[in-house]
């Protein structure tokens, strides 16, 4: 081989290094993404090529970088008269471990249809997306909808993207490539920014509905019936209507749109027509505007039956036509009207309907797609916003006009009102800034006893002078009210009068004589304090001291003196005498007092004295008081009286914190020194209240052995309906009383439980319990017919019952003696005296239960072992206590410990009463409940039940 053709191989192997190096320089041009890659713009990263709607991916030759050209190159491409189909390629790197999920974002809404293709470094297809539109431009639903195609980017290799698009070269706008979330966050903040702008728009729109008012009302409603379609059109323009009302059924939007659009013309021929109203009255456009409103209008009800009329074409000829004829009204008005406000006004007219136009216009071009998005809807807002408040300040140039119409008759009726107050009852005066007299009215110079204004002025020259310093405070900027008070003045005529004083803000003020308004309400405000004949403190006014000096932890001494004799006075000469003897003895008993003593007349013939001393001078003082009484003397009528006296004593320790217990116990200090006789004096002590309730029990221990022994008591029953409506018991509980006084009454007779203890102590509960029981026998013995029907009669029982060893011989003798069966007597013990007393209880239950009586427990539920009795006693019925029937309805906590005992006791086989059912409510609850027996005063109130004969 020659040295020639060696030197042509080894360029020929050169040149296809050469080449080799270039085709590797094409296709080294890689962008990498990973897993933090936000955005790529990738218009600079692509390489660009254009052929015709039928070539296929298999034609674009990827290996033939000299078919290619740069994005600069593509938008000066010239096309044929159709529209081309624009392929784009790049090479992608992922870089991050695992595979990454992209979005192609085209970036416009112009382009027919679109895919991409994501090829891997060995020819084959991993991944490939495509989107199209069968509609024209114009008839799309979601207009300003981009076209986002997603594709998996594999982890850790290289792939070509491949991007199809049909657009005109020169209408190809950015193309970007997203993460899912950055995406997602880009759109939710384009539709937040929109979201705003209609939100803003709606709160305009309620003002401008707001503003409606006066003579102008409608210009303002139509001003926000036009901000209302204006955000309908807006929603459906801008796609927040498919993304938040019908994401599901995008077509709803494309229907909409045309009536939207056509309501949106409606409203701005209105808004046209009233905001041009005033200044075209009388002309010919006015009535060409009222034309155009009713022909816009009659296009509008016609619209969904003619489907011509919801074209582009009807649509653009309209806001067209519009948008010249406000402008031609504009320039009228202009050159009309004088008013600076209404040519405001006119001139936003215009850029509103621009605004409209270009909201309603087919869409033609990608510069268009600017204005379709937030700043023409930040226009819009700002636009209407400048007419809402072109109409306040309307309203407030009226409200100025109106303000100072209102001032100048303010000033009128003033005079006419200050001739009037000269001719009323109250005297009237107003005031310089100084406080002086401007000008009075004779009434008031009347009140105050003056001749004239010129005694005023020098007597008083000044308001402060009449009526105190706290007068000049009418004039504080401060003060919201005016200013008032009550002040007395001495005339100059020596006469003392009260005043009631008002001083308004300005200036002006009126005086009234209240002074037998007010001698009046301090007589009163005495007797509601002191006593009207001696006039003296009163119990009330007692007490209240008495506590007030409690509280401030000050020693306290009360006295109560009780004085007798008066009612002899009384009921021999009269009640005249009566209270002059009282008042002469009252003021020789004020006249003893110290100096810082407070008296009181608590009742008729009983006085209280208040004392800061100590128990030893308050004896001291009570005993010389006693002694008074003692030597006091009344004489009328050639008769002469003399009063018996006794004093109690109190003192107030450092626990002692209520007024009252001070009084009660100076009140039976006073009892035990009457028993002690007369002008007797005791000082009360811990154990005086012990003596009283010895002396309390011996006297009910007396008169109870006294009704046990004469058998003075009363029975009442009280009948237990069954809840049951298919048979009808006949059963009622037998109640011990002790009358009073001879009272039938069952509500005024005492109970045991009011002289329980002292029958407990005295040893006469055990008998009773058994003088009842034979009362029932020989009543039953007697009424045949009544031990026949009666299927259980309840008896309570103390617990000396209990105690009683013999008691359950007692029963079975009377049973032998008896018709009637064991079964109809149903024996009750308290709950608390069966829970102090199991042993004896249970002992007594079960002799009963042996027999063949019921047993039933009264007040259940009143301890805290209530459901072990339940279970450890043969036990035929409970009686649930009455305090949580009564508030069952009330307190929902009380109902379901009602409900508890009765699932308790219907689990435990044993039958239940409910006590205390006063009202259809609870028992119709109780029912439900499938009670047993119901007793109350729903059933019955207690009647006397009649004693069997002897």
């Amino acid at each position: 081989m020659s040295l020639k053709s060696s030197l042509i191989i080894v360029w020929l192997v050169m040149l296809g290094l050469l080449c080799s190096l270039t085709t590797s320089v094409w296709a080294a041009e890689v962008v990498t993404v990973s897993a933090q890659t936000d955005r790529v713009k990738l218009n600079q990263h692509l390489a660009f090529r254009v052929t015709h709607d039928n070539f296929s991916l298999a034609q674009i030759g990827l290996e033939n970088p000299e078919r290619w050209e740069s994005f600069e190159k593509l938008r000066s491409h010239q096309s044929g008269a159709d529209k081309p189909l624009i392929w784009g390629a790049a090479r992608l790197f992922n870089r991050s471990p695992s595979s990454q999920r992209y979005v192609v974002d085209l970036g416009g809404a112009y382009i027919d249809k679109a895919s991409i293709y994501l090829i891997n470094q060995g020819g084959e297809l991993i991944d490939s997306a495509a989107v199209s539109f069968n509609e024209a431009l114009v008839n799309r639903p979601y207009l300003s909808q981009q076209m986002m195609l997603p594709f998996d980017l594999p982890a850790n290799q290289t792939a070509w993207l491949v991007i199809a698009m049909q657009q005109w070269p020169q209408q190809v706008n950015t193309i970007s490539l997203w993460s899912p979330q950055s995406l997602q966050l880009h759109i939710q903040q384009k539709q937040t920014a929109l979201g705003v702008n209609a939100g803003v728009l709606l709160l305009l729109s309620v003002a401008a509905f707001t503003l409606a008012r006066g003579a102008r009302r409608r210009l303002q409603i139509s001003l926000g019936t036009a901000s209302v379609t204006f955000i309908f059109v807006m929603l459906l323009h801008s796609g927040i209507w498919i993304t938040y009302f019908s994401p599901y059924s995008p077509g709803i939007a494309g229907q909409l749109l045309p009536f939207a659009k056509q309501a949106l013309i409606v409203a701005l021929a209105w808004l046209l027509w009233e905001g041009t109203q005033v200044s075209l009255k009388g002309t010919r456009w006015q009535k060409l505007l009222l034309a155009t409103f009713l022909i816009v209008l009659a296009l509008m009800i016609a619209q969904p039956w003619i489907e011509g009329l919801r074209t582009a074409f009807w649509l653009v000829a309209q806001v067209s036509a519009l948008v010249a004829l406000t402008a031609v009204v504009i320039w009228r008005v202009l050159r009309r009207s004088n008013d600076g406000i209404t040519k405001w006004f006119s001139l936003l007219l215009l850029p509103l309907m621009v605004i409209a136009w270009l909201l309603i216009m087919p869409r033609v071009s990608t510069v268009w797609q600017g204005l379709s998005g937030i700043v023409l809807y930040t226009l819009l807002t700002a636009n209407i916003l400048a007419l809402i408040l072109a109409q306040l300040d309307k309203a407030l140039h009226r409200l100025d006009y109106r303000i100072n119409s209102l001032k100048a008759m303010k000033k009128y009726y003033r005079d006419g009102y200050w001739r009037f107050l000269n001719r009323s009852g109250e005297g009237w005066f107003e005031l310089t800034d100084n406080h002086q007299w401007h000008r009075v009215s004779k009434r008031f110079l009347f009140i105050l006893g003056l001749p004239g204004r010129e005694f005023l002025c020098r007597h008083w020259p000044t308001a402060n002078k009449l009526f105190g310093e706290q007068a000049v405070t009418w004039k504080d900027e401060q003060r919201k009210e005016s200013w008032r008070h009550l002040t007395s003045l001495e005339r100059m005529d020596g006469k003392t009068i009260w005043l009631e004083v008002e001083i308004f803000n300005d200036g002006r003020g009126r005086i009234q004589e209240v002074t037998q308004q007010v001698e009046a309400e301090m007589h009163l405000n005495f007797l509601t304090k002191h006593d009207s004949l001696t006039g003296l403190l009163n119990y009330r006014e007692l007490h209240r001291v008495l506590q007030k000096q409690l509280d401030r932890n000050k020693g306290a001494t009360l006295l109560v003196v009780n004085i007798g004799g008066l009612q002899v006075i009384y009921d021999q000469i009269g009640p005249t005498t009566r209270d002059q003897a009282l008042l002469q003895l009252v003021l020789s008993i004020r006249d003893r007092l110290p100096q810082n003593a407070r008296i009181s007349r608590l009742s008729d013939h009983r006085l209280g004295v208040l004392l800061n001393d100590t128990e030893q001078a308050g004896f001291a003082l009570a005993y010389q008081l006693v002694q008074l009484c003692r030597e006091f003397r009344f004489s009328t009528q050639h008769r002469v009286f003399q009063f018996t006296a006794n004093a109690g004593l109190a003192i107030a320790k450092e626990d002692t914190v209520s007024a009252t217990s001070l009084v009660r116990k100076a009140e039976e200090a006073l009892k035990l020194a009457q028993q002690l006789g007369d002008y007797k004096v005791h000082s009360a002590t811990d154990n005086d209240q012990k003596r009283l309730q010895q002396q309390a029990e011996q006297d009910w221990e007396k008169r109870l052995r006294d009704a046990l022994k004469n058998e003075r008591w009363a029975l009442y029953q009280q009948p237990m309906l069954s809840a049951s409506h298919q048979r009808d018991k006949h059963c009622f509980e037998v109640l011990l009383r002790l009358p009073e006084d001879g009272n039938k009454d069952p509500d005024e007779a005492l109970a045991p439980q009011q002289f329980l203890n002292a029958a407990l102590k005295a040893g006469v509960m055990g008998k009773a319990d058994r003088w009842l029981i034979r009362q029932v026998f020989d009543y039953f013995n007697q009424n045949t017919f009544e031990a026949t029907r009666t299927w259980r009669c309840h008896i309570n029982l103390s617990v000396q019952s209990l105690e009683d060893s013999d008691f359950i011989s007692f029963i079975e003798q009377e049973l032998e003696k008896s018709n009637l069966k064991p079964a109809q007597l149903a024996f009750e013990v308290a709950e608390p005296i069966v829970s102090d007393n199991f042993e004896e209880a249970y002992e007594l239950f079960k002799q009963l239960h042996e027999l063949g009586c019921a047993t039933v427990i009264d007040q259940f539920g009143t301890g805290f072992n209530s459901f072990r009795l339940l279970r450890q006693l043969p036990l035929t019925q409970i009686k649930i206590n009455r305090f949580w029937v009564q508030n069952m309805l009330l307190d929902a906590i009380e109902a379901e410990l009602v409900y508890s005992c009765i699932k308790l006791a219907k689990a435990a086989n044993v039958e239940v009463s409910a006590v205390g059912v006063e009202n259809d409510e609870t028992r119709t609850v109780l029912v439900k409940q499938q009670i047993n027996y119901i007793q109350g005063y729903i059933c019955g109130r207690p009647k006397q039940w009649q004693l069997a004969k002897n």
